[in-house]
């Protein structure tokens, strides 16, 4: 996900993107797995540029980065992507833990 927000925004956006997956779960027998994540950037104009008009951007990196995920996993992905601004979240000991960074 986070390589499709690079890719996609070039130079709109520093590095300053981390993608945190809140809940990864099958979803009954169909092999559907269901994808909640959060796309955390530091600053509000770095959110606009991520949604992009009417959510066109963030539409385009959920259809790549599912894309991605179903050749990994080998299942149909359901993935659901919001953005949400973390001040400072690359300066926070903690914050870079729980992102495994």
């Amino acid at each position: 996900m986070r390589e499709q927000v690079i890719r996609l925004t070039r130079e709109e956006v520093p590095h300053a993107v981390a993608v945190e997956v809140l809940s990864m779960e099958p979803r009954g027998e169909g092999g559907l797995v269901d994808i909640e994540a959060a796309v955390l950037v530091e600053r509000d104009s770095q959110k606009g540029i991520i949604v992009g008009r009417q959510g066109r951007m963030i539409r385009e990196i959920g259809t790549r980065a599912r894309r991605e995920i179903q050749a990994l996993l080998g299942s149909r992905v359901y993935l659901d992507l919001v953005v949400k601004v973390r001040k400072k979240w690359r300066n926070d000991e903690r914050r870079l833990g729980e992102l495994g960074l």
